[in-house]
């Protein structure tokens, strides 16, 4: 159990206030880095400050603090605003909100539930992304290609004359695809 002058000087030295279920949990149970999962290390009072200095996390993210990391280059984050007590998952190379996911909507549930890393929302730009003509485009054409392949894999199994046509046809569309969109950024 951490006592309160520790908290207190963490937030201190990090310029914030720490989301209260969060300093509880702290205070409780993290006096040492603890993993939670085979993962999930979440950062102990005396690693904490280190971390987000190492990292700079208020730097590029001010009023933000990570409370540990997936074994795997992700910051656990917290948003220190009252009104908003979701835990995020974001690369500590990409340390903006745009690329924030969600794993819970809040601290407590995320403990409850076992610290789970699945995304329950995806990053505001992956969203904007998806929604892009360049995604669209990306998609249609890695089909063409899909179907192609499949059409390869089954070629054994069918009549020659449907496989030669089947590939024309899909060879033709890909062309026709690619016509189109000339020009245009869509190709891995």
């Amino acid at each position: 159990m951490t006592d309160n002058k520790q908290i207190t000087a963490i937030e201190k030295a990090l310029g914030l206030v720490l989301p209260g279920a969060y300093r509880d949990y702290l205070q409780q149970h993290l006096a040492e880095d603890k993993p939670v999962t085979d993962l999930i290390l979440l950062y102990g009072t005396g690693i904490l400050v280190q971390r987000n200095n190492d990292y700079e996390v208020q730097r590029y993210l001010p009023s933000w603090i990570s409370i540990g990391d997936d074994g795997g280059g992700r910051a656990i984050c917290l948003h220190c605003n009252p009104n908003d007590p979701a835990v995020y998952i974001t690369g500590y190379g990409a340390l903006d909100t745009g690329s924030m996911e969600v794993l819970s909507t809040g601290f407590e549930a995320w403990v409850q539930d076992g610290f789970p890393l699945d995304i329950i929302r995806e990053a505001p730009d992956v969203i904007v992304f998806r929604s892009s003509e360049t995604f669209q485009l990306r998609s249609a054409w890695m089909e063409l290609h899909r179907a192609l392949t499949q059409l390869e894999s089954a070629k054994a199994t069918m009549d020659l004359k449907s496989y030669i046509q089947q590939k024309r046809l899909l060879q033709q569309q890909l062309e026709d695809f690619e016509k189109q969109h000339a020009g245009k950024n869509y190709r891995l």
